[in-house]
């Protein structure tokens, strides 16, 4: 257990960090000012409490200590870590101070995944650090407990950052589990994890099995609220339940856990990879869980740069210049057409559409729902088989340059693709979906241009694909 005391008496911190020592599995790390605890929070280091003082000086040396200075440490961990418990430990006793933290700041949660909620912010008297420390004490014991829950990532060279591994524990705590099997479902693209979690008994039984989707708490909160607000209204069996929410005990990471039935879950590239006919119907049944978005679409005229700003900004195009050289994009952004608006999820590759046990699909990974083009899904789900990390698990040998040079010409786009039919039904559906075809040739416009940002994909493949489009577009013009 790693603690931030924040302490500009010497001698007091010694005698603190004695107390810490006699603690089993305590590391204590101390600073002596508002600055120097500063720069330890807002660079993000992991800590699992924070104890401070609440006269301090600003910097290391300098005689202007005020107890506003440890005001401003206590706010910053709050706006930086705000799953971190504050205990201040304090020379002063205000009885009011003590007040204003308990009527003000109270906030209880469940640190140690006990299902028992723990006062988040608590003020000790330094006369008195007997008393904070047989709560040290207390605390550690229960974080103690929490790191012997074992942990087996699947297959074992998944790489598991320390606050994944946190989150999930304690998810796994609160349903008494005594171990924890760890896969990735989305495969980890960016600062977010969505994982697949199989909860288990001390005799090895399975427990729960959750869709975990693991980020920074900002984005957990406020992907628990399109939950709420847009999620819900999908048709019902399309979309995982929401079963917990975890806000605190992880620093600055929170996670969402959705419920899912059996231990068997396989995404919808792993089907494909299987050489499962049935997928062609995934799309089909895509549209039909995500009607209740489309049925509210409105139709509108704008020019294809709208779209691509949509997925790719203005500030990003400086850095993807050089791939683009001898293709006059300005034909295809100042192209005007009718389009289609509604709220998408956004981020529809096929692993990020699931099936559990003997279920249909399902969508998990919310975090980028919202107002969006109707064909952005449909468009992204058949392009994630070209571009995503995970086409390489795919049949090889489609597609070449050429198929993406005849993309809008579905025959010679899937000419030796031995997934044909699942390309149609997504080109099928975002057609039917789109206020027109030039709305599904701009979305793919500028999904291709979003592929030229990233480092692992093919730029030759996205500069077809982008050719084909403003070939379109001239030929519309």
């Amino acid at each position: 257990m790693r603690i931030l005391l924040v302490e500009d008496n010497a001698d007091f911190a010694a005698e603190v960090e004695r107390e810490v020592r006699s603690v089993q599995s305590c590391e204590l790390v101390w600073v002596g000012s508002r600055d120097s605890a500063l720069v330890r929070i807002e660079a993000g280091e992991p800590f699992d409490l924070m104890i401070l003082d609440r006269r301090i000086p600003t910097a290391d040396g300098v005689l202007d200590d005020q107890n506003e200075h440890g005001w401003r440490v206590f706010q910053a961990l709050r706006t930086h870590s705000a799953g971190t418990p504050v205990w201040f430990l304090t020379a002063t006793e205000d009885a009011d101070f003590a007040a204003e933290i308990a009527n003000d700041y109270a906030r209880s949660e469940d640190l140690h995944g006990r299902g028992v909620p723990e006062t988040m912010y608590r003020v000790f008297w330094k006369r008195r650090i007997d008393h904070c420390v047989r709560t040290l004490r207390e605390f550690a014991g229960h974080q103690a407990a929490l790191e012997r829950i074992a942990v087996q990532p699947d297959p074992p060279a998944l790489t598991l950052e320390p606050h994944d591994i946190r989150t999930v524990r304690l998810f796994t705590g609160r349903h008494h589990g005594a171990s924890v099997v760890i896969a990735s479902l989305n495969g980890g693209l960016s600062n977010s994890r969505v994982l697949k979690v199989n909860v288990k008994a001390a005799d090895g039984r399975g427990l729960i099995t959750a869709a975990a989707k693991v980020a920074s708490l900002v984005e957990t909160t406020a992907e628990a609220e399109r939950y709420r607000t847009e999620i819900s209204r999908l048709a019902p069996g399309g979309f995982p339940q929401l079963t917990e929410k975890i806000d605190a005990g992880a620093g600055n990471t929170g996670g969402l856990f959705y419920g899912l039935v059996g231990e068997s879950v396989e995404s919808l590239f792993d089907r494909i990879v299987a050489g499962d006919g049935n997928t062609s119907q995934v799309p089909g049944d895509l549209r039909r869980i995500l009607r209740p978005w489309y049925q509210a679409k409105r139709v509108e005229q704008l020019q294809v740069s709208r779209i691509r700003r949509r997925l790719i900004g203005d500030t990003a195009l400086p850095e993807i210049t050089d791939y683009l050289e001898g293709i006059d994009t300005a034909v295809i952004e100042n192209y005007t057409l009718t389009a289609a608006t509604s709220c998408q999820h956004g981020d529809l590759h096929c692993a990020n559409v699931v099936f559990a046990g003997r279920g249909g699909a399902m969508l998990i990974d919310f975090g980028d729902t919202g107002p969006s083009f109707a064909a952005v899904d449909p468009v992204t789900l058949e392009l994630s088989t070209v571009f995503h990390s995970q086409h390489v698990r795919l049949p090889s040998g489609w597609p070449r340059e050429e198929n993406l040079h005849g993309w809008t010409d579905l025959d010679r786009f899937t000419d030796g693709c031995a997934f044909a039919p699942f390309v149609t039904a997504c080109r099928d559906w975002a057609s039917a979906e789109a206020g027109s075809k030039d709305e599904v040739v701009a979305v793919a416009y500028a999904y291709a241009m979003r592929q030229l940002k990233y480092k692992d994909t093919d730029k030759q493949l996205a500069r077809a694909l982008i050719e084909a489009c403003a070939e379109h577009f001239i030929a519309a013009g």
